[in-house]
């Protein structure tokens, strides 16, 4: 990430899902605020037209999806919790769905003939599967896994912070790879319910989708500039997914 709005962006926002760790009412409201920052800054980023009602979309579909999880029904008993875990993602589901709608409506209401439809209905969906996908902090913080959420939040903001390194490619990309994958080793002496092999799983899963999406913004000179708002929005992207990412994680690798 060397755009350095979209690392420090990447940074705060891995930090601020951290707060999961204190439960599932902090990790919505975490949650909330990371959808508005992408809710606000997509349709930038996408260059779109009609950016005010996109923006609605984004921000109804990922603030739907957060506090239906939060509020979704689980067993609280034992092991039948775990084993009805995956019913989290199905909210999730249906908001991505409804979003869908939304936005293909978006573009029906636009009338016929307007500009870049079908490049604003595409990016949009790619929006809301962002805005929906950090739901999967919530998850994780309803799923008792804490010490998980934590280290991935460290995790994240050291491959942010790698990317902004002077080495060059691939050089760089490695190194984020590597620091997030070995802060694990280092979290669990203090967090003893830590499960390692899920934990690197999801460090290095994340640290992947950081290293994506930095190479998606555009070097200075090249191409359309990123905005302050479309750079806050593509900084929080890898930290959406490695929330949901990680939600998967622990349901294949249960510690």
């Amino acid at each position: 990430m060397k755009h350095p709005l979209l690392a420090v962006t990447a940074v705060v926002a891995a930090l601020l899902v951290g707060v999961g760790a204190l439960g599932a009412w902090a990790a919505a409201v975490a949650g909330s605020a990371l959808v508005a920052a992408v809710a606000l800054g997509w349709p930038q980023l996408l260059g779109a037209p009609a950016r005010r009602s996109l923006s609605t979309v984004l921000l109804a579909s990922g603030l739907a999806a957060t506090w239906a999880v939060a509020l979704w029904p689980v067993p609280e008993i034992g092991d039948a919790r775990r084993s009805f875990g995956g019913s989290l993602i199905e909210p999730v589901a249906i908001c991505l769905a409804l979003g869908t709608v939304a936005a293909f409506m978006v573009q029906l209401f636009r009338g016929h003939g307007r500009p870049h439809r079908l490049e604003s209905t595409a990016g949009t969906v790619a929006g809301i599967a962002v805005v929906c996908a950090l739901a999967g902090w919530t998850a994780l913080a309803r799923h008792d896994a804490d010490a998980l959420a934590l280290s991935l939040a460290v995790s994240l903001a050291l491959a942010a912070l790698a990317g902004l390194t002077r080495f060059p490619e691939p050089w760089d990309a490695l190194l984020a790879v590597v620091l997030a994958g070995a802060a694990p080793f280092a979290l669990v002496v203090l967090l003893p319910g830590l499960h390692l092999p899920a934990a690197v799983t999801a460090g290095v899963l994340g640290a992947l989708g950081a290293v994506l999406t930095g190479r998606t913004a555009p070097d200075r000179g090249r191409g359309r500039p990123v905005g302050n708002r479309a750079a806050v929005a593509l900084g929080v992207v890898p930290v959406a997914l490695a929330g949901l990412l990680a939600y998967f994680v622990i349901r294949i690798m249960p510690g």
